[in-house]
């Protein structure tokens, strides 16, 4: 299947008499969206908050059951009216009038290695590393123009908070406060405890080889969702062309945010 058929994009500007298929209706003022371009820690983010949620505490949030509880605009809009309130809604769309998002980001080296990773069976060829860097036509933009869109836009309305990847990595249970504190939960430190240990990389990956995941495509080998999730593993992917690259298309978003001080690196 080729690239372009996965751009939603596209097939959003392409049907505008459906409006912005990333805008629920309705919208309620303390809706919370989980917004981040591809691969910058989304589905950590939203098994975190699903285990903090979910009404049983021995149901198991697995690849399945987040599509519920913590639902994909879109993609899992029959499950979005059933929420009870706050809803947390995830999405991967640049900039939409959102009333509150979470909005993650990583560094976009590495997003771009996990990116490629994911998208290699899916491409329906060969390609290296660098090729697929190189293409403009990542869903649902470039990682520039998304980051961009949602926190260097001029008149945004959103009520934002900005978590970084890498500041979850160091300190999980710091982070998710801050989360649950903006979503306005009421959680004890028991119920916090317990959501860091069931998101942990390992078991996640478990629960994917275990259980599966929805929208697999196994044509050309195993589909591996939960690969890696290391900081800096973009070190063994970028050589000199591939730096040059970065830098005159997206290397000002990385400054932007702190990623790096300059364009020497």
């Amino acid at each position: 299947m080729e690239w372009h058929k996965f751009n939603l994009l596209k097939f959003i500007k392409s049907d505008k008499s459906r409006g912005n298929l990333y805008l629920p209706n309705p919208v309620y003022s303390d809706d919370v969206f989980l917004v981040s371009y591809p691969k910058s820690g989304n589905t950590w983010v939203r098994f975190l908050i699903a285990n903090l949620i979910k009404k049983d505490p021995e149901d198991i949030v697995d690849f399945h059951s987040v599509q519920k509880i913590v639902p994909e605009v879109i993609r899992n809009n029959e499950f979005i009216d059933k929420l009870e309130r706050p809803r947390v809604i995830k999405s991967h769309g640049i900039y939409t009038e959102y009333p509150k998002v979470i909005y993650l980001v990583r560094d976009g080296r590495d997003v771009y290695v996990s990116y490629y990773f994911y998208r290699l069976n899916r491409l329906g060829e060969e390609i290296s590393f660098f090729d697929f860097l190189k293409r403009q036509d990542h869903y649902p933009c470039l990682w520039r123009n998304h980051v961009e869109s949602w926190l260097f836009r001029k008149n945004n309305r959103s009520k934002i908070l900005l978590v970084k990847y890498e500041d979850i990595l160091l300190d999980c249970r710091q982070v998710l406060n801050k989360i649950i504190n903006f979503i306005g939960l009421e959680v004890t430190e028991e119920q916090i405890s317990s959501a860091i240990a069931k998101s942990k990389f390992d078991n996640m990956r478990n629960l994917e080889k275990q259980r599966g995941r929805p929208y697999k495509q196994e044509e050309k080998g195993p589909d591996i969702f939960m690969r890696q999730g290391k900081q800096g593993n973009w070190h063994d992917f970028f050589g000199t062309e591939e730096k040059i690259f970065f830098k005159s298309r997206e290397g000002s978003t990385l400054i932007k945010l702190g990623y790096e001080k300059d364009r020497n690196w």
